[in-house]
């Protein structure tokens, strides 16, 4: 999985977001089928042209992020040192500018190098005619 991955999908629908959008088209196909096996055209007429297949990209991680994580790592790890190693009647460590410029480069490479799984519509879509339809389906492609 890499975060410039293109994933696609169909409008109204709650189903996972797939790899390839002949994945999309053969949901549709199947899904207005009744009977397997039957004509092309029997299944094609329940369905509403064109079939527009939405393209996703995975959702980017920002500075604000960066800067969220790190703060709550800091504070997290100051907590666990403190009931580990600090008086129990002193008040709680503040975190020093070196704690926080290194919490900070630690935000930014997690931010850098995580892929997130949460997805957002680019605004793309791939738009496919019944008679479109008609010939990928005597290529074999759905």
């Amino acid at each position: 999985m890499k975060p410039d991955d293109k994933l696609y999908g169909l409008a109204d629908s709650d189903e996972a977001l797939m790899d390839d959008p002949d994945e999309a088209l053969e949901r549709v196909m199947e899904n207005a089928c009744e009977n397997p096996g039957e004509p092309f055209d029997a299944t094609a007429a329940r369905i509403e042209w064109p079939i527009r297949v939405l393209v996703y990209r995975r959702m980017s991680l920002s500075e604000d992020d960066a800067k969220r994580l790190s703060e709550d790592v800091l504070e997290r790890t100051l907590e666990n040192l403190d009931e580990e190693r600090s008086n129990p009647d002193g008040d709680p460590t503040e975190p020093t500018e070196g704690m926080r410029a290194a919490a900070l480069a630690f935000g930014r490479a997690v931010v850098a190098d995580y892929v997130s799984w949460a997805c957002e519509p680019t605004g793309e879509f791939l738009e496919f005619t019944r008679e479109q339809m008609a010939e990928r389906e005597a290529e074999g492609k759905t």
